[in-house]
Order: C-alpha cells, then sequence, then structure tokens
C-alpha cells in the first residue's frame, strides 16, 4: 500500500470521527421542546409521546409493540432511520436500549432525548437504523411514580419468594406515613450497626477486629405479615428482566428468573435482535458505564485459555503432549497443517473441540478500542464541563443485556450511565497514588514507587488484603499485569469505607442531600412503635435519590452526555473497496485484485465476534456476464479487518477483452460497497 493511500484512509477515518462530532454538536438538539425535560414521563406518558413523535414522522419513524409485560405493559421499540417500511433492512442498525432493571428513569429520558433528536437531524439517520427501547422493564419503573416509593428491580410476576403457602402475602408497608419504604433500625444486643462517629443518620457496621460492638439491627419497613419471623421476605413481584439475559445468567436467585429469557420482555427482545442481523452496534442506558471504565475482567471462568492441557484422547493426532499446557494461539498453530485449504481455524472451533468453558473476561484485542474511546469520551465530558468527580458508576452485572451483546452477539457494545452524586472530598496531602494517577504512568514508574507505597494504594483502593505489592509488582514485571490494566480493576473495585467508617456512597448521598435537595435524600430518624419489634426508628436514605437526580437536572446531564452516541456509531465499522487493479495474463486471462478495506473505528468484527462466529464474515462476489472464474471463489470471505486494514481478493478470469463485471463488498452490520471493472483496462 503506498503512502498516498495511507494518507487518504488516515483523512477517511479523522472525517468521520470529525463528522460524528459535527453530529453531535448541531443533531437538534437546542431544539428540544422547552419544559419536556423538566419533569420525569411514566410509561404511559412515554409511549404517548412516541406515538405523537411516530405520527409526526411516518416516514422514518416506526413504533413495534414487541411483547407484554406480566404486568400487561407494552413492550413497545421505535425504529427510527430511512427503512422503516422495509422488512428486509439494507443498511447497518444501532440497538439503544434504556432502563432495562426499570430503577434508572433518567435513563428513558435519555431515551426520549435521543429519538428526539433523531428526528430533528436527518444525517444521523440517512445511512442506518436506529432501534430504541425506551425501557426494558415497564413494571419496575412504575414503582418510581407509585407510593409509597420503593426501588425494586422485579417485574409484576407473582413469585413465591420465601416458598410457603402463599405469593407475594409479606410485603413493604409504609409505618410512618411518609410516602417512602426506608430502614427500621432496632437496638438489640448483638447487633451489627452503630452509628457513624460524628454523622449519626449515616450507619456502617461494626468492626469486630477494632473492637467495635454493634448496637443495632436493620431492618426494611415493613411488618411481618405472614408471622414466620422475618419482615418483607416475600413482596409484590419476581423477575429483574436487566438479568434475565444468557451470559453469566444466575440460577437460584430472589429475582433472576428460573431461566435465561424466561420472560416475556426479556424473550421478546432476544428474538428481535435474532431476527434483525443487521444490528451492528449495542449501547444500554443504565447504571454502568463501558465508556468510562471499560468492561471488568477478573472473571474466573471455566478454563484458562493461557494454559490449555489437550486431552490424551487428541494430543497423539496433534502431535501435542498431554502433560503440558498451550495457549490457544500454540494451539491453533497445530490444527492448521491438518485443516483444509482455505478453512479458518478460529477459538471458538477449538474451544468446542476441547470442550472449554466459556469466556467470562473482555478479549485484549477488544479492551484496546475500549481504552481509546474511554480516553476521547473523558475529553468529551471536560468539553462539556460534566467531568466533575462524582462517585464511580456501577459495574456490570452478570446476566445482563449489554454483557450477552458483547460475549454472545460479538458487538461492540457500550454501557453508558448519566448521573451519580458528587464525591466527598477526602483531605488528603495530595501525593497519594490514586487511579488517575496510576493509568498515566508507565509500568516502570510504578515499579520504582516500592512496596510500601503501593500497599497503601491498594489498602486506599480497597483491593482485597490478600493483595500484595510484591505480587503487583511481579506480575508487572512478567508482563502479565500493566499499569492501565491495573487502574481499571482499581476503579471497579467497592470503595472502602471512609476514615469515620461511613459508606462513601451514603456519604456523597447525605451530602448533595443536604446540599441541593434540602435534605429530601435522606429521612431523619424518627421513633415508631412496631407491633412485633417494640420501638424502633425509621429512617435512612430515600429510594431512587442516589441515581435519579432532580429533575432540574435532567436537560443539562442529556444535552451534554447523550451526543456521544452519535461518536461512538460514527465509528462504526465501514466496509470499502479501496482499489481493485487488473492485469492481462494472456491468452485471455485476467487477474483481478480487489483490496477491500474498513476505514471505521471499530473492528469488524470484534475479537469476541471472530470467536464465536455470529456475524458472517465480508463476502466478496464477482458478476456478469461473458467470462469465467479459473481461480479463486465465486463467493469469497474476508473474515476480520481490523480499523484502517486492508485485505486483498484475487480472482482470474477467462473473458472476452470488452467483458465487464462488477466487484460487490457485502456485510449486513458494516455496509456494503460495489464497483464496475472494464477488464479491456478501464475500471
Amino acid at each position: 500500500m503506498t503512502r498516498s493511500k495511507n494518507l487518504i484512509k488516515a483523512v477517511v477515518v479523522i472525517g468521520l470521527f470529525c463528522a460524528g462530532a459535527a453530529l453531535a454538536a448541531e443533531s437538534g438538539l437546542q431544539n428540544q421542546e422547552t419544559g419536556i425535560f423538566e419533569r420525569y414521563h411514566n410509561y404511559q406518558e412515554l409511549a404517548a409521546v412516541f406515538n405523537d413523535l411516530a405520527a409526526a414522522h411516518p416516514a422514518f419513524i416506526k413504533v413495534h409493540n414487541l411483547s407484554q409485560s406480566a404486568g400487561g405493559r407494552n413492550l413497545f421499540l421505535v425504529e427510527i432511520g430511512p427503512e422503516t417500511a422495509k422488512a428486509g433492512k439494507t443498511y447497518p442498525a444501532v440497538f439503544v436500549a434504556a432502563n432495562m432493571e426499570g430503577t434508572v428513569p433518567l435513563a428513558s429520558e435519555a431515551a426520549l432525548f435521543l429519538a428526539r433528536a433523531l428526528a430533528d437531524k436527518p444525517e444521523v439517520r440517512s445511512d442506518r437504523t436506529w432501534y430504541v427501547l425506551p425501557c426494558g422493564n415497564p413494571d419496575a419503573a412504575g414503582r418510581f411514580f407509585a407510593k409509597p416509593l420503593i426501588r425494586d428491580s422485579r417485574n409484576a410476576k407473582p413469585h413465591n419468594d420465601d416458598m410457603d403457602d402463599a405469593v407475594d402475602e409479606d410485603g413493604p408497608e409504609d409505618l410512618n406515613g411518609d410516602g417512602k419504604i426506608s430502614v427500621m433500625r432496632v437496638k438489640e444486643p448483638g447487633g451489627e450497626w452503630l452509628p457513624v462517629e460524628g454523622e449519626a443518620r449515616l450507619m456502617k457496621r461494626a468492626d469486630w477486629s477494632k473492637g467495635e460492638k454493634g448496637v443495632f439491627k436493620l431492618y426494611p419497613e415493613g411488618l411481618d405479615k405472614d408471622g414466620d419471623g422475618i419482615i418483607n421476605e416475600d413482596g409484590p413481584g419476581g423477575v429483574n428482566v436487566g438479568l434475565n439475559f444468557p451470559h453469566l445468567f444466575q440460577f437460584f436467585t430472589r429475582d433472576g428468573g428460573p431461566w435465561p429469557g424466561s420472560e416475556n420482555e426479556s424473550f421478546a427482545l432476544m428474538k428481535f435482535i435474532d431476527s434483525h442481523r443487521e444490528i451492528g452496534l449495542a449501547i444500554v442506558f443504565g447504571e454502568a458505564n463501558f465508556c468510562l471504565n471499560p468492561p471488568r475482567g477478573g472473571r474466573k471462568g471455566e478454563a484458562d485459555l493461557n494454559q490449555i492441557k489437550i486431552p490424551e484422547r487428541f494430543a497423539g493426532f496433534m502431535g501435542a503432549d498431554p502433560n503440558k499446557t498451550y495457549t490457544m494461539n500454540e494451539i491453533i498453530e497445530l490444527i492448521k497443517p491438518m485443516a483444509p485449504p482455505g478453512m479458518e481455524i478460529s477459538e471458538s472451533m477449538i474451544a468446542s473441540f476441547l470442550g472449554l468453558g466459556a469466556v467470562v473476561n473482555p478479549l485484549e484485542d477488544d479492551l484496546k478500542f475500549y481504552r481509546e474511546l474511554s480516553e476521547k469520551y473523558k475529553e468529551f465530558l471536560k468539553k462539556n464541563k460534566l467531568d466533575g468527580k462524582r462517585l464511580e458508576p456501577a459495574s456490570d452485572k452478570d446476566g445482563s443485556f449489554e454483557l450477552w451483546a458483547y460475549y454472545h452477539l460479538g458487538l461492540p457494545s457500550f454501557a453508558i450511565d448519566f448521573w451519580t452524586p458528587p464525591i466527598v472530598e477526602e483531605k488528603k496531602s495530595g501525593d497519594e497514588l490514586t487511579p488517575e494517577k496510576l493509568e498515566k504512568m508507565s509500568d516502570e514508574e510504578f515499579i520504582n514507587l516500592g512496596e510500601e507505597k503501593i500497599d497503601l494504594f491498594l489498602k486506599s483502593a480497597g483491593a482485597p488484603a490478600q493483595f500484595r505489592a510484591q505480587q503487583l509488582i511481579e506480575a508487572v514485571k512478567g508482563g502479565m499485569m500493566d499499569t492501565k490494566r491495573m487502574a481499571e480493576m482499581m476503579k471497579q473495585m467497592p470503595k472502602p469505607p471512609s476514615a469515620e467508617g461511613a459508606d462513601p456512597r451514603e456519604k456523597a448521598l447525605l451530602a448533595f442531600s443536604d446540599k441541593e435537595l434540602g435534605g429530601k435524600g435522606f429521612v431523619a430518624w424518627k421513633p415508631f412503635a412496631h407491633p412485633t419489634l417494640g420501638q424502633v426508628e425509621i429512617g435512612g436514605p430515600v429510594p431512587f435519590a442516589d441515581n435519579t437526580p432532580p429533575a432540574r437536572m435532567i436537560e443539562p446531564l442529556l444535552k451534554g452526555q447523550v451526543p456521544w452516541v452519535f461518536e461512538i456509531a460514527a465509528g462504526m465499522a465501514r466496509i470499502r473497496i479501496f482499489d481493485i487493479s487488473v492485469k492481462d495474463i494472456g491468452g485471455g486471462i485476467y487477474e483481478i485484485k480487489t483490496v477491500v478495506e474498513n476505514v471505521g473505528a471499530l473492528p469488524y468484527p470484534t475479537a469476541m465476534g471472530q470467536r464465536n462466529q455470529r456475524l458472517l464474515p465480508v463476502i466478496l462476489t464477482v458478476e456478469g456476464s461473458g467470462f469465467d472464474i479459473v481461480g479463486g471463489q465465486t463467493r469469497s470471505f474476508i473474515q476480520s479487518l481490523k480499523p484502517l486494514e486492508t485485505k486483498t481478493v484475487t480472482w482470474m478470469l477467462r473473458a472476452k477483452a470488452d467483458a465487464r463485471v462488477r466487484i460487490t463488498a457485502e456485510t449486513k452490520t458494516a455496509w456494503r460497497d460495489s464497483r464496475p471493472v472494464d477488464l479491456g483496462g478501464s475500471k
């Protein structure tokens, strides 16, 4: 490839990113109807607004009702793009799922904001379809607008939580009549909790190692209506739809469901996505954030793909030692000489052949683009003055939509949250090591810090007690760990209590409540005579206060963050024919070389997509008349293309000099390109 061609490719990619930024800035966000985001919308209101939007723009907006929730609410999805009238799509699609657990009202508002922005500017929808799901768990979402206020992610499907003779018979009660379900604290010998020193509104677990003795036991606000000695153990509701997807699904949990896809809502979504193979990008509005923090690793899987033992029954014909361990790449090299010509040996093929377990951690090649986009996202937030220090977003959860989209569908999958309370700054000397400082350090600089300083950092970051500096230094020296991956892991660890023992989230919520909510984010502890527990106090955090900002903050938060979605979409893998050359070999034989490139910023497919082989390869065809293919395939395949990567497909044709053919490179999720070729010379 010549230097000029590389320069052209680079300009194209830069142009795509600039286009994404321009569209984000000019996508009609300033034209959002004044007042629509001055409050949160319940599910019926959301449905009405989206139906009105579709009625106003029937040429490019369509509402689909996918299913009904257990509570009888329609699970609706909005299609926005140039092919709403077509059953078969020719353009790629972006799938945006919001509020999958039903406990993040701001996520549904973000979906509405996105849909209105898409309606306002054709540039962002002219060559792709957008599927927007405003709320994946409508039953749970309804609780935000009901009294008493309770945060519960389960749908309305009845479930016998305590396995007795009755169903949903012992739910919470608003005993103090304030319209909220909070917490009861009871003074009891052997209690596990005590007030935080200097801030009695907050509670902390007694630390027995420090000689602390618990004073209180905590209970959810309510009664023991079924007389089994347990309070509120069988309330209304059954399954958290947001955790009812196949990847890392957890069986035998209180709210995960009996099996993946057991609910109308989750099954309908899986069925829709499986029948729409044009979906090439998944984005989830919720509480996790893969844009700030790439998907977490560190899960212990069934198989270590860097230390694979080959069973004795296979080792002999593979020429391998059954007593030795191999990496996946080493096994692929052993298998390649035995494979038929043209057959690609993939990780998924080997894993299936040897009976290895599922992948449970993101692949390193994919983490590269997550890290690159993370840096761009931080700059994006800074530009929009939304880079203030706040509590870290929640970690991704097993069984979630975003993990299923990445691990099972092989799609680039991005989770985005929009708000957490500002952190309460602890007084520090200023030279402490933080995850933010760590990710900017080289491996050598980290090692030179020494064990004492690294141990202090691990303790302050909430690392497990058995995690020691010496182990970490050896891992960095051996190439098993680096500062960037370490910083990602540290950010995702639960933060340790503050110096006085307060939970960081509750401390941040209390400070925000006092400063911004007039104290309404936290119920002051007040006495109550409980019929079975005796004298108790009722109080504590208000449900939703730690993840749902006041309505006045909705529009500024969304204006400054939703446009990032357009930046991600602008970087989708995009396949183009970069060059075609024709060579007259003589005797009526022509050699055609076609160079195909990916001008997007994301790979085609992801490394995980290559492993699970759900997405089809790029398919190249030669069409026309007056020729025969004497070398090469009628349908040739390119299995993968990284950003800016090119690959060449060659055909040998027997044809007349004036024959004219057409070369087409086609995909479902990364567009298509087609070029006519005159074998006589001109292209």
